[in-house]
């Protein structure tokens, strides 16, 4: 089946839910032999002889460590590519997230971009326009192996559509582990068992143990200086409190047979209502206005937050650093919980990201030999050796970050955890992959020694940690999707950016006090009269071509 076909099928069967690139063209003609992977079985792709060159650029790491004289542009991954595919991937430059996209701006402004990189929609839709990137349908259809189109078409045809521009595939969607990373309301344990609060269960619940863990000196060190409830100044971190009122912010969600923005709707007006209550009390940091996440995630390391809606990999980060500070407190996941009788929807949106492909590249179809190697190597390996080359070396540096492209499995480490649970319960461990094996140890480890090192492995990964909250959620199928998939045209996304920046500053208003909860009325009214009712039109005309 070719890639418009696939477009075409899932249209009807579906509802919508990185300088110059003078180097790395040469080798047109390279014929390709047969070669093995990393691991060890026969791949029908074959390998470049001569090699070819790609070039690409990337966000830097800042969990990675490299071995002396090693690089993103030289690495076990790298080298790798050359060994094995034939493909010389080299990398311009490496910049932390923020200057990526800066620096990469640039790039796209002069039309001077690598072979493959990485870019978020806005960039994508200038690729798109300004013609600078591949066509990637025929490449997609001849080159993709097996494997590598389950993993891209496994959610449905949502990330299909979102790429394609007159049935071409533009791009290869990134789309992240959505579903997993559905939000969770994390909750300081010890300070429940201190205050003998009971879990949370109901909204109501939430508001009880914030007002406690507000008032209640739960730290116990005689001041008042602890709150409730974590909220940064993007809200961001308020999506779980939202959602519990079945309010869902700048998501395109269903409403009846069309679509409708999240963010104007009245269940909206209530949350912010219920966070302006929060702030009120004092159960809210005074200064969330001014602090971003990062700066948020600090105060919670510091032992001064009780509670806070987060991914079930919050474990990781900021959790783990605040145990590592505080080896005394627990922490314990739990589903959002809602403000009435109807089950909390976590709400999730696709795409974080696309990868795509300078027009000018004379093998387009290398990508997806390197997707092809990426699912091998960290999906689907089963030698230990190869894992900790690969994967997650023994002093736990992530190695699999170095890779130069990827695509994410969805529900995997929901997965991986229910592999380690069933190995703790039965004590077999026959259906463990060398990754399964690698937590498993450190879960072990950590309970066995105590200290901190594995405390969020097991955190995550065990028995009522926070991937079992992700499980249940994909059990009851808990999710609200964004609805709106299409990648947006500029003049859509210009007016899209002044809409929200009214809604970001009518919010705050909102919530700080400032505007009384009525003018969230007046700011839906406002919403719609500055061009909301125009982009609902356009969003509601591309619903409607494209839903079953």
């Amino acid at each position: 089946m070719t890639f418009g076909s696939v477009v075409r099928t899932i249209a009807v069967l579906m509802l919508v839910s990185l300088s110059g690139c003078e180097a790395g063209h040469s080798a047109a003609d390279a014929p390709i032999v047969g070669h093995s992977i990393g691991t060890g079985k026969p791949s029908a792709e074959g390998q470049y002889v001569p090699p070819i060159e790609l070039t690409t650029i990337r966000s830097a790491e800042p969990s990675l460590r490299f071995d002396e004289g090693d690089s993103y542009g030289s690495n076990t991954w790298i080298r790798a590519y050359e060994r094995e595919l034939g493909i010389r991937v080299k990398t311009l430059w490496a910049d932390d997230s923020g200057q990526y996209n800066r620096k990469l701006d640039l790039m796209i402004a002069s039309g001077d971009i690598p072979d493959f990189f990485r870019v978020n929609a806005t960039q994508l839709r200038q690729l798109i326009e300004s013609g600078l990137i591949a066509d990637l349908s025929d490449s997609y259809t001849s080159s993709a192996s097996p494997k590598v189109k389950k993993l891209l078409e496994e959610r449905g045809g949502d990330p299909f559509l979102e790429v394609a521009v007159d049935g071409k595939l533009m791009a290869i969607p990134f789309m992240g582990m959505l579903h997993e990373n559905a939000a969770v309301l994390h909750v300081r344990s010890d300070w429940l068992a201190k205050l003998k609060l009971p879990e949370p269960r109901t909204m109501d619940d939430v508001f009880a143990i914030s007002k406690a863990f507000t008032t209640m000196d739960p730290d116990g060190n005689g001041k008042h200086d602890t709150f409730g409830l974590a909220v940064d100044q993007n809200f961001a971190m308020a999506g779980g409190l939202f959602n519990g009122y079945h309010a869902y912010r700048s998501i395109w969600i269903e409403s009846g047979s069309k679509l409708a923005f999240g963010s104007i709707q009245p269940e909206m007006k209530s949350a912010l209502n219920g966070l302006r209550q929060l702030y009120a009390s004092g159960q809210i940091d005074p200064d969330f206005g001014t602090k971003d996440e990062a700066k948020v995630a600090e105060s919670i390391a510091g032992g001064k937050i009780g509670m806070f809606y987060g991914t079930p990999f919050a474990g990781s980060f900021p959790l783990q650093q605040a145990k590592k500070r505080n080896p005394g407190m627990e922490w314990k996941a739990f589903p959002i919980p809602s403000v009435d009788g109807n089950k909390a929807l976590p709400q999730v949106s696709p795409g974080s990201g696309y990868w795509v492909v300078n027009k000018e590249t004379k093998h387009p179809e290398a990508v997806f030999r390197l997707l092809d190697f990426w699912v091998d190597t960290f999906y689907d390996n089963k030698s230990d050796d190869l894992y900790y080359e690969f994967n997650q070396t023994k002093d736990d540096n992530p190695a699999w970050k170095m890779n130069a492209i990827a695509i994410t499995k969805e529900y995997k480490n929901v997965d991986e955890s229910l592999r380690i649970i069933e190995a703790i319960e039965t004590n077999d461990r026959s259906k463990l992959t060398p990754e399964d094996k690698g937590v498993l140890q450190r879960i072990e480890g950590y309970r066995k020694n105590g200290g901190t090192n594995g405390w969020m492995w097991d955190y995550m990964f065990s028995k009522g940690g926070t991937l079992s909250v992700a499980d249940y959620y994909r059990r009851n199928d808990l999710y609200m999707r964004e609805r709106f998939t299409s990648i947006p045209k500029l003049a859509f996304q210009r007016k899209n950016a002044e809409l929200n920046k009214l809604q970001s500053e009518t919010f705050m208003k909102i919530v700080l006090g400032l505007l009384p909860v009525d003018e969230f009325d007046r700011f839906a009214q406002r919403w719609r009269s500055l061009g909301g009712d125009d982009l609902t039109n356009e969003v509601n005309d591309w619903y409607a071509k494209n839903k079953s």
